[in-house]
């Protein structure tokens, strides 16, 4: 174990609050029903941070994002959006208050365009036609297949357009905070590595972006932070740089 890393083969430590978090969740427990499928999350995002949030499919990966966005109510702990409390706040206030989410299998409109994909993600924002412009012209410049696509029905996009589009229509919003779900799921490992790129140049724009992954290398390569998810539970976080090497990391998510 690497110097800076922190496992939890003993639960890991509370994330303390701290005002210059961007997002805080702090030892949040969370049910579907009856089923436990939180035990006592604990992470925190500063300002500007890449953060990976890593582990098998069934995790508890998703459930910390719904977490965020309000579409799970924790049963106990805090969930904090710039130090105020958003624990089962509607979804729409949520991403008024400068969240953007980006679900798993991209969830694009297959029968409207490219352009009106990109407007539905601005819609709470759709009474600054000024800022929307800039927004759209800052996605066409990051994903410029989209510029030149931009008429095209977004259903028939290959599955790596896909994915540009649904990041696109994320932005849309002028997120502070960007929530990435599997963004890897269904493209090639060429276009992963370049999607992760991506998504380093959008956080070098001034947002935070929180990724969950399966591909734990591609993650944690372009992330700051990590934590290590199983059974609901963090079980290692560090410096993504210390993750990536870290054995119970290679061994685990890895295959090393």
């Amino acid at each position: 174990m690497f110097e800076g890393t922190e496992s939890l083969h003993a639960p890991a430590p509370a994330a303390p609050e701290d005002s210059g978090a961007v997002l805080e969740i702090a030892q949040a427990d969370a049910f579907y029903g009856k089923a436990q499928v939180l035990f006592g999350i604990s992470l925190k995002i500063r300002r500007g941070q890449v953060v990976a949030v890593i582990g098998a499919n069934g995790a508890g990966k998703s459930t910390t994002l719904n977490l965020v966005t309000g579409r799970v109510r924790p049963s106990s702990g805090r969930v904090l959006l710039n130090g105020q409390s958003i624990a089962g706040a509607p979804t729409e206030q949520i991403i008024a208050r400068g969240v953007g989410c980006v679900p798993q299998r991209r969830r694009i409109f297959p029968t409207l365009t490219v352009l009106e994909n990109l407007e539905v993600g601005g819609y709470v924002r759709r009474k600054d036609k000024a800022g929307l412009a800039r927004t759209l012209e800052e996605v066409y410049t990051l994903f410029p297949v989209l510029k030149k696509k931009s008429h095209m029905m977004g259903g028939i996009l290959s599955g790596g357009e896909q994915q540009m589009l649904a990041i696109g229509r994320g932005l849309m919003s002028d997120p502070s905070l960007l929530l990435l779900d599997e963004p890897s799921m269904g493209i090639s490992p060429k276009l992963t590595t370049e999607m992760f790129a991506d998504i380093r140049r959008i956080a070098a724009t001034g947002r935070t972006v929180m990724v969950v992954e399966q591909n734990a290398y591609a993650a944690l390569s372009i992330a700051d932070y990590g934590y290590a998810l199983e059974n609901g539970a963090v079980v290692l976080q560090g410096e993504a740089r210390r993750l990536i090497h870290d054995d119970y990391v290679r061994q685990t998510y890895l295959g090393a």
